[in-house]
């Protein structure tokens, strides 16, 4: 029974005048095109190749082996590169290669469009090796996201280009990784296809050097692998718009408040890890904390492009932490963030009883100061207060520069209050700015959206806004958000800010460290509760109405002459006015 001939047996031809032909035949599925380039075996060193691409059209190339006088088969070199290099040129091998569109296509319609745009576009390098996809992620956590979610989808993809045996590999290609921080860089990679004319040159280069048509296997796989390539491009500028705007110095209104702070800030961007290292800053909320980090991050982005600066806040940094420690990419991790010139936290408070994440930021700035790295945080609070971090951290930070940003004096808050009204189309009367100064104390983000609320009213109706109207609208507002203040809450307060027990206030005492306080107190009772003079005097120690009175009298004084308190206290004040005015913030504050 004669046997049916394979795919690549050698089938020898006919003599002609003298020389004899033998023809090697390979097969190539069309549902599997690159896997059936793989059989190295169907390839000798035969004179001719018969290359039957997609089972119809047939390539016959080669050189014909001359007898000569001694008896040996010599062959042509130049003869065999130029069948070779047409081989290569054919239009049937060339579309045996899915291109570029293709793969993404076979993986969009496999993963879905809104997941192929959120994990793929722009974000893998596709490659095609012998029957594999291969798919290059930036890092470890981003593979093993992937292969956990992806891999069945994307074999699907994989089997219907190359056919039923073809697979999908996942690889980790370090030059996708991120060089900036993760809330303002956003590097993009893109698969294209490589030019037909540097196809041409590589396949003449590696034809050059192929002595033989033994070769030419090594030539058809190696094109078959360099047909597509990756490319790295720059984020596109449509992105740029959704990106954080970063302040910078020159938007920053400083003042006698703010004005260490200021000049610690600017030197640090003008000489990252020279001075000040690490630069704490702290400060109430709304004092322009996070609007100096901002600022030191486009300074030292404009004066130094080279180096990796980094911005993000300490819930980030916990984040990023704690996923990495799910998905078991700690040392991608470490590489991110302890391998940046210039790192900018905001908010470290944020880290108070997590003491994995504080040994592992502890770590990572000591790395970064070592190796001439700039480290800046800030948090709403000194170091020493922050009694949930460790010791080591605190120390830390006070190894380096501590500045304190205070509340805007009524000066700073004047220009900070024009610099608002600089970029608004609306129409202010000056009564209504003093006003609006009078009425928002030192809350800088208060007064931002009390001058909103005039502004929407001056778009409103189109008449210019007058001190009647901003008392009319912001007047009714605090009306509504007025709170119940008590008589305790007074009391409470008071004896916190002056180290002084509830005993000590209402008893007989005249000690300077306790009738102040005791006189502040009443003040503060009348002025907030609006309670009868009697029942003040009856809550302090069982005191006549009249001693309340003198008491009220003597805090006005104080705050109109703008004495100086001389009394140690719990908060940073100058002036008996600043303490009173504090008092009132924390107690209006006060839920009832």
């Amino acid at each position: 029974m004669t046997q049916p001939k394979r795919h690549d047996d050698t089938v020898p031809s006919a003599r002609v005048a003298g020389r004899t032909r033998r023809t090697c035949k390979v097969r190539i599925d069309p549902a599997a095109p690159v896997a059936a380039l793989r059989r190295e075996e169907t390839i000798s060193s035969a004179d001719v190749v018969e290359v039957c691409a997609a089972g119809s059209a047939t390539l016959k190339l080669g050189a014909v082996a001359s007898r000569g006088a001694s008896g040996g088969a010599k062959s042509t070199a130049g003869a065999k590169r130029q069948a070779a290099a047409a081989a290569l040129a054919s239009p049937e091998l060339q579309r045996s290669v899915p291109s570029v569109e293709a793969i993404e296509s076979a993986v969009r319609d496999a993963v879905g469009e809104q997941n192929f745009q959120h994990w793929f576009h722009r974000r893998c390098r596709f490659d095609i090796v012998g029957d594999r996809l291969v798919v290059r992620v930036a890092n470890p956590f981003i593979l093993n996201w992937m292969v956990g979610r992806f891999r069945a989808a994307m074999t699907r993809a994989a089997q219907q280009m190359l056919g039923a045996s073809a697979s999908c590999q996942l690889e980790v290609d370090a030059t996708l990784m991120e060089a900036s921080d993760v809330a303002s860089a956003a590097g993009a990679s893109v698969a294209v296809a490589e030019s037909p004319a540097n196809v041409e040159k590589r396949k003449s280069a590696e034809l050059a050097d192929a002595g033989g048509v033994s070769t030419l296997t090594q030539a058809v796989k190696s094109v078959q692998r360099r047909t597509t390539r990756t490319a790295e491009t720059a984020p596109e500028t449509s992105g740029a718009s959704n990106r954080r705007r970063f302040r910078n110095f020159d938007s920053f209104v400083a003042g006698e408040c703010n004005s260490l702070a200021v000049l610690a800030s600017k030197q640090v961007a003008s000489s990252p890890g020279e001075r000040y290292n690490p630069l704490f800053i702290y400060g109430a909320t709304g004092t322009g904390k996070t609007h100096l980090l901002e600022a030191i991050y486009s300074e030292v982005r404009r004066g130094f492009p080279a180096k990796n600066v980094m911005y993000l806040t300490s819930e980030a940094f916990t984040n990023y932490f704690t996923a990495a420690l799910s998905g078991r990419t700690v040392p991608s991790f470490r590489q991110k963030f302890r391998n940046v010139d210039v790192l900018l936290v905001d908010n470290i408070e944020f880290l108070d009883n997590k003491r994995a994440t504080q040994e592992e930021f502890l770590h990572t700035i000591v790395q970064v100061i070592e190796h001439g790295g700039q480290v800046v945080i800030s948090s709403d609070r000194h170091p020493r207060m922050l009694t949930k971090q460790r010791e080591e951290l605190t120390t830390r930070f006070l190894s380096g520069l501590v500045c304190r940003v205070d509340a805007p004096d009524h000066e700073t808050r004047r220009r900070l209050l024009q610099s608002f009204c600089t970029g608004l189309t609306a129409s202010f009367h000056d009564d209504a700015l003093d006003y609006l100064l009078r009425r928002c104390g030192k809350s800088v983000r208060e007064l931002q959206g009390a001058l909103n609320q005039l502004e929407s009213h001056f778009h409103l109706t189109g008449k210019k806004v007058s001190a009647a109207t901003a008392r009319e609208l912001l007047g009714g507002m605090e009306e509504e958000c007025r709170r119940l203040v008590r008589i305790s809450d007074v009391e409470k307060t008071v004896c916190e800010i002056f180290g002084i027990t509830v005993a000590d206030l209402r008893s007989a005492s005249r000690r300077r460290t306790v009738a102040v306080p005791r006189s502040i107190a009443m003040f503060l009772s009348r002025r907030l509760t609006k309670t009868a003079y009697r029942e003040i005097g009856q809550y302090f120690g069982g005191r006549d109405h009249s001693t309340v009175v003198a008491a009220e009298r003597r805090v006005s004084d104080l705050i109109s002459q703008g004495d100086v308190l001389e009394l140690p206290t719990s908060i940073k004040c100058r002036t008996v006015a600043e303490l009173v005015e504090e008092l009132e913030r924390r107690l209006v504050s006060l839920a009832s």
